[in-house]
């Protein structure tokens, strides 16, 4: 558990973003995962008890992430309690909500200001067709230079259940891109199927070879697509945008907000019970 927590970047979306850029310059490439805290349940990444080869592949990934970035309020408050009671070592006791919806685009955004936006390439891969198309508008209408993308369900491995990267394509795409900054957005993963930081790091090589930034940005293409909208500022201000989530569609968000309000038993089992 500790591991994790101390794993998370603590500061600002200003500050992840320079460190990103620093570590990208360094070595030519950066891995940049999300963790929140219905993955946390779902992936039962706390417990020392026994757990699948999916959960604890998945474990070991994260904690190997160049960047760990916090999301949401949940996650926040569990933080906050561990750090109060001593449990965790941090110049920190907040943390600062780096979601992938809102962090993606900062970052983005920050690479062009910075950059300019001739030096930034997108290459997106995740999603469903018409999804992704739709993002793709979206993001282009932004004047974002994108070079190559590919849905995640229109042929399928039998072994691991989706798509595998064209690399052909993609190191065809990349074959005018040498001097700028390419960025892979991937983008499909459940709390209970994190396929995109799997394929990540099977996919490690690649990555470093054709020197990406890759970010795992969950459902960013859907929000992009506006196949799920945002809450209004009023409801992401008073933290109340995932029981606005639920009350629109409580068959699709049912099951996060159960692993979401497994906070408190959380913080009573692990922070002042010692649960192992």
């Amino acid at each position: 558990m500790y591991s994790i927590l101390e794993k998370l970047f603590t500061w600002n979306s200003e500050q992840a973003s320079e460190q990103i850029v620093n570590q990208y310059q360094k070595d030519w490439f950066a891995i940049v995962n999300f963790i929140y805290f219905a993955v946390i349940v779902a992936q039962n990444l706390f417990s020392t008890r026994k757990k699948t080869n999916v959960q604890k592949e998945y474990k070991r990934i994260i904690l190997k992430s160049d960047f760990l970035l916090p999301d949401g309020i949940a996650l926040q408050v569990f933080y906050f309690v561990a750090r109060i009671l001593r449990k965790i070592v941090s110049p920190r006791y907040r943390l600062d909500n780096l979601n992938w919806t809102d962090f993606t685009p900062y970052f983005l955004e920050y690479i062009k200001t910075k950059f300019g936006n001739q030096k930034i390439c997108l290459l997106m891969f995740g999603s469903y067709p018409e999804y992704l198309e739709k993002a793709k508008e979206y993001i282009s209408y932004k004047w974002y230079n994108v070079i190559y993308t590919q849905d995640w369900f229109s042929t399928f491995n039998n072994k691991k259940w989706f798509s595998e990267l064209n690399r052909q394509n993609v190191k065809e795409a990349l074959s005018g891109y040498q001097d700028t900054i390419n960025i892979l957005l991937v983008g499909m993963s459940t709390p209970k199927n994190p396929r995109q930081e799997l394929w990540t790091a099977d996919n490690l090589q690649e990555i470093k070879d054709h020197n990406l930034i890759v970010i795992n940005t969950w459902w960013t293409f859907d929000w992009w697509a506006w196949v799920q909208k945002r809450p209004p500022q009023i409801v992401r201000f008073a933290k109340l945008w995932r029981l606005r989530r639920y009350i629109a569609d409580p068959k699709r968000n049912h099951q996060k907000v159960v692993y979401s309000l497994s906070l408190f038993k959380y913080i009573f089992n692990y922070l002042l019970l010692k649960k192992k």
